[in-house]
């Protein structure tokens, strides 16, 4: 019976590796060709922990099996350390900087400020503010940022919330004359010198990017929301509900749900790709900050991060999970950045205000010429 029962887990352990294997291709395969690496990649964490049982199991009965899991979950360790950074010490940035080179970073999605209601909390926009300037970022990118003709809702009443950040660019995806609805807004102490939109072909998400003149030199800063998988109530329904009993109704419902999946997977692999050409086309130091409603295994954060620093894997800790809604948490918002610059001290902040935590990290650029 005992030989029966280790049979049975050594394949289950075997498809275990195989996922896991898949899950590494995600980032490679362009998921407008093929979907399925993608859909393994989006599973990674649960692959990733599945593994680990495995490898447990067979290390408590000392056999040798344990390579299975052992060896694909060391083949993957890049995969890991982005999703659980060995960063036992804290990120430093040279001893000689000056404080004056250095500023903070912060990126947020504020879900439209609750303008639907998700919430019983009719102050979250206040508090999404007050929370702002408690932190007393340098650099703020935002999210679903929504403004409306109504009166405290336009971007000017908005922008005097956020005193210490008198510099702000937005672009609302949804309006045509865009001057209200949805968007990502970009606020600076910094003056912001140019500002120019990344046309995706969608109506809701979004992408552009500002410069700024920080003291004597220029930083360009991208602020992206990539393609949403636009999950409806009903599928969110299903899916708390789904026994597998294989129903006419039931594969109906699955079906629905991997076709926004490879539908939003297509999408941020187009977008991904045309915002790695606008970053490699940048003829300044740049920053990346926002949404990519992707985790790290995945084709559209491998795409942007070419030739990048992801902060959290640099100075972050733990999981870094950043979503908060009713799917999974997941590591889905990010701030990249390029050479020179060094990041340190990234911190995932968990404020209740929105389906995804704000997240923040302090950056150093040192001059182009000088000692520093």
């Amino acid at each position: 019976m005992k030989k029966l029962a280790d049979r049975i887990i050594l394949v289950l352990n075997a498809l275990a590796a195989a996922g896991l294997l898949l899950a590494y291709l995600a980032p490679v395969v362009n998921p407008s060709k093929v979907i399925f690496p993608a859909l393994f990649g989006l599973a990674y964490p649960f692959l990733l922990m599945l593994n680990l049982l495995f490898l447990c199991y067979w290390l408590i009965q000392l056999k040798k099996e344990i390579l299975i899991s052992l060896i694909v979950i060391l083949l993957g360790w890049n995969h890991l350390n982005s999703l659980l950074p060995l960063n036992f010490k804290d990120a430093k940035i040279p001893p000689t900087a000056s404080t004056d080179r250095m500023f903070k970073a912060l990126s947020y999605n504020v879900r439209g400020f609750d303008i639907f209601h998700w919430t019983s909390d009719l102050e979250i926009k206040e508090e999404i503010f007050g929370f702002i300037e408690q932190q007393k970022p340098d650099i703020l990118c935002f999210q679903e940022y929504y403004t409306s003709t109504r009166e405290g809702e336009s971007h000017a009443e908005l922008s005097r919330e956020l005193k210490s950040l008198p510099e702000s660019a937005v672009y609302y995806s949804a309006d045509q004359t865009n001057r209200n609805g949805f968007g990502i807004a970009t606020f600076s102490r910094y003056p912001i010198i140019k500002k120019s939109r990344i046309p995706f072909n969608t109506s809701f998400n979004a992408a552009m990017y500002t410069d700024i003149l920080f003291q004597s030199d220029t930083v360009r800063i991208f602020n992206i929301h990539l393609q949403s998988i636009n999950f409806r109530q009903e599928d969110y329904a299903f899916m708390d509900t789904v026994r597998l009993k294989y129903t006419p109704q039931q594969i109906g419902g699955i079906r629905d749900i991997g076709s926004q999946l490879k539908k939003a997977f297509a999408m941020r692999a187009e977008q991904s790709e045309m915002i790695a050409n606008y970053i490699k086309d940048s003829p300044y130091p740049v920053i990346v900050m926002g949404d990519y409603n992707d985790t790290p295994q995945s084709y559209a954060y491998r795409k942007i991060k070419k030739g990048m620093h992801d902060a959290f894997k640099v100075a972050g800790r733990g999981f870094g999970n950043t979503y908060a809604g009713e799917l999974p948490s997941l590591r889905i918002d990010y701030i990249m950045y390029s050479n020179p610059m060094v990041s340190y001290q990234f911190k995932r902040l968990k404020p209740d205000y929105s389906d995804h935590f704000p997240i923040t990290t302090w950056l150093y650029l040192p001059r182009v010429t000088g000692t520093e």
